[in-house]
């Protein structure tokens, strides 16, 4: 971006939107600046909905148990006899990567937990851990007892219905977002730019019309077939 001439502001976290006669004007940081804008695309995952709180209907950021366990015999879970893995995943949720640096990476990607991104701790819990060395013991049993060197609580920005959120605010001129990744905005990442791009500028985007703004209701569900809901 900066080789692109692109001002980058580090060190700013966005607090609160200035909003006049239904048009964006700047946006405030916890740091005490203001930074005026002609239009500005908020892309803050979790935090999205408290800089917008009419999202909180429709976006949830959600906790997700990832562990890094040390195996006995490296060999086993190295490539090419183990690579990146899925079991089951729609019905159980567990996935993981193999061996590198000392560790294989297992995740559950799953419904998770309601948790604030910044109020609530995120805390691997004991259940957690023993429904992960349940899953090892049928699955992967010489790795069922390997010490646990590391956990984590990934947060997921979960839309209701599992679908990006990349489009113009329908009543604050000058406002955009792109959020909702429900668990996948890393890999999207080198399309999500392009996409959001084209929404800021108006142009058409054979996803445009799935990731709009949009309503649900009481029936509205996930759409993701390989997800654990």
């Amino acid at each position: 971006a900066r080789t692109l001439s692109v001002k980058v502001k580090e060190g700013q976290t966005a607090q609160e939107l200035v909003v006049e006669n239904n048009r964006l004007k700047a946006i405030r940081t916890k740091e005490g600046h203001t930074f005026t804008c002609d239009h500005a695309v908020i892309a803050a995952g979790v935090h999205s909905p408290y800089l917008l709180p009419e999202l909180q209907k429709i976006i949830r950021s959600t906790g997700h148990p990832i562990f890094w366990l040390k195996p006995d015999n490296p060999d086993f879970f190295s490539t090419p006899n183990l690579t990146v893995f899925t079991a089951d995943i729609a019905n159980t949720g567990w996935f993981g990567f193999p061996y590198h640096a000392g560790v294989v990476k297992v995740a559950n990607h799953s419904a998770g937990q309601i948790l604030h991104p910044e109020k609530d701790k995120r805390i691997v819990s004991e259940i957690d851990i023993k429904k992960m060395r349940t899953f090892l013991e049928t699955s992967f049993p010489s790795l069922a007892n390997a010490p646990l060197v590391y956990t984590r609580i990934c947060l997921y920005t979960d839309t209701l219905d599992g679908n990006f959120w990349i489009d113009h605010h329908p009543e604050i001129e000058g406002l955009s977002v792109s959020t909702g990744g429900s668990g996948h905005a890393m890999k999207m990442a080198p399309i999500l730019g392009n996409i959001t791009a084209d929404m800021v500028e108006r142009k058409s985007n054979v996803w445009g019309v799935r990731f709009k703004w949009r309503t649900f209701n009481s029936e509205t569900q996930q759409l993701e077939e390989a997800r654990n809901l």
